[in-house]
Order: C-alpha cells, then structure tokens, then sequence
C-alpha cells in the first residue's frame, strides 16, 4: 500500500492527471475493464451472488467512502469515486452510463429496485450522455460527488440523501449493480 501511495504521489507530483483522492484509496489491480468501444473481458468474476444482499468487502468500502467525504478532486468523476471506493483506480467504463448498460446487458442490474444492499453502485439517468453513479452506504444515503459543490468544478465528496441526486438534479434512478471490478 505504501508503494502505491508514493507511486501516486510521484504520478501527482509530474502532473499525469491522476486525482490526489486516488493515493487514498489506491489498491487493487485493474485487469477487468472496458473502453469506450469494448466489453470487459468475460473472466471477470462476479464479486457476489446476486441472488443474495450481501455484497462481501461492503464494510471496508463504506468505510472508504466515509473517509473520502469532505474531500475534492472528484468533478464529474462519479464512476472514479465509485471505483475509488471499491479500492480501484478507475472505474474501466466510459461513463456510468455506460457500466449501467454493461450491467444490464450480463444480467447484474437490478432495474428500479430502490432497496440496495450497503456497498451497491446506484445509478441515474441525468439527461446528458454520462449519467450519475454513487454508492449506497446504507440509511437511504450515498456517497456521491459535485451534488454538494458551491463552486463549479469543486468535484466535493458528499454524504447525501438516496433521494437528493433525483429532486436536486432532476435525475432518473435507473437501479442498482454490484461492484463488478477485476477479482484479480
């Protein structure tokens, strides 16, 4: 972890255009992704059972997530925060609309079910091209990004409403996925 860390302050340090927000959740490997123009390898391995409500690592995620309410860096980056809080650098999906449609076409989407089990990845449908994902830690709140920012491009950390994302932005809740991230 620690090597991680200093790898990404160097990566910060040289101006790659890594989010500071990254060294704190960094780990994991990211070998399970997609691009704009293809799928994610099929080897992925489901993180969980979906016929069940237990998602396993849910505790250490929600506890991540609260550790990066309050902090920056995170404009229009829902699908890296997300990523982030499950301990992966990036999210491998082009948008959250686009890891929405990737659940929902291998079957891991749970369409409108407004009862997501802690750790879940929630999605909006939010008029532009990219959606909005934050996650679900539980109590009928998420944390999500800029849904609390006072200055455009603050990229804030939030601990919000479930319901805030739709009365504030207008938003349409899609449904909730699991974390679907590389195993490896």
């Amino acid at each position: 972890m620690i090597g991680k860390m200093a790898l990404a302050g160097c990566l910060l340090a040289t101006g790659l255009g890594l989010v500071a927000p990254l060294a704190i959740a960094a780990g994991g490997s990211d070998t399970c992704v997609a691009t704009p123009t293809e799928a994610p390898p099929t080897d992925c391995r489901k993180p969980i059972d979906t016929d069940t409500r237990d998602i396993p690592g849910a505790d250490e995620a929600v506890a991540r997530a609260l550790r990066l309410v309050g902090g920056h860096g995170y404009y229009q980056l829902c699908a890296r925060l997300a990523a982030n809080i499950w301990g992966r650098p990036r999210a491998g999906y082009f948008s959250a609309a686009e890891q929405w449609r990737q659940m929902v076409a291998a079957g891991n989407a749970r369409a409108g079910d407004r009862k997501p089990p802690v750790g879940a990845l929630v999605f909006w449908e939010t008029g532009g091209p990219y959606g909005h994902v934050a996650v679900y830690v539980g109590d009928g709140r998420v944390v999500s990004n800029d849904i609390g920012d006072r200055v455009p491009g603050e990229g804030g950390v939030y601990l919000v409403a479930f319901g805030l994302i739709e009365s504030q932005w207008s938003a349409t809740y899609l449904g909730w996925a699991p974390p679907i991230y590389s195993t490896t």
